[in-house]
């Protein structure tokens, strides 16, 4: 019976840490309002020194993401804080960097200083067949620069929402568009 005990206090006491650590991580996505509430967390990797970062998630298929470091909001690159991910159909349409005010930013280190990227699939059975290969390979595929086969066409905004206009429609690989989608790089 005693070990029972000893067993059920352990699970309580790790579940009520997870618990708090999640309320913790929360006050960060509940001060984001263009991330829609309730949310949860879909990747913790915080280690116990309060370094790493954390992907929340809704019922809208958005994703934010932010990384801290000794529990403290980690700036990126240009000062970007939060990223806010869009998806449709597990399709990701939208990404907007945000400062750690939730507050759009854009970024000079970035190719036309965006603060939103936006995704069209122009040629979406060809992008499937694309994907498969990339899937396949789980990344690991050196692949040509298919940009130049116009099948994923990207629209950049200010930090105002504004477009960026620009003197041709810009186009990015399959590749590059399947390692946004599953959200492989940092600012």
């Amino acid at each position: 019976m005693k070990s029972f005990f000893s067993l059920f206090t352990g699970l309580f006491l790790c579940l009520s840490s997870f618990s708090q650590s999640a309320e913790k991580y929360q006050v960060y996505a509940n001060q984001i309002k263009q991330f829609s509430k309730p949310a949860k967390i879909l990747r913790n990797d915080i280690n116990a020194q309060g370094n790493g970062s954390i992907e929340f998630t809704n019922a809208k298929n958005q994703i934010l993401r932010f990384r801290l470091q000794n529990n403290k909001l980690q700036l990126g690159s240009c000062r970007i804080a939060f990223e806010i991910y869009y998806y449709e159909k597990n399709y990701l349409k939208r990404i907007e960097s945000l400062d750690s005010n939730g507050n759009l930013i854009g970024c000079n280190l970035k190719l036309n200083g965006e603060a939103v990227t936006e995704y069209i699939i122009e040629k979406p059975s060809l992008y499937l067949q694309k994907k498969k290969l990339i899937d396949n390979a789980e990344g690991n595929i050196d692949m040509k620069d298919d940009a130049k086969e116009k099948i994923i066409r990207v629209q950049y905004f200010d930090a105002h929402n504004k477009p960026i206009i620009l003197l041709k429609p810009v186009y990015i690989s399959s590749k590059t568009y399947w390692q946004d989608n599953i959200r492989m790089a940092w600012p």
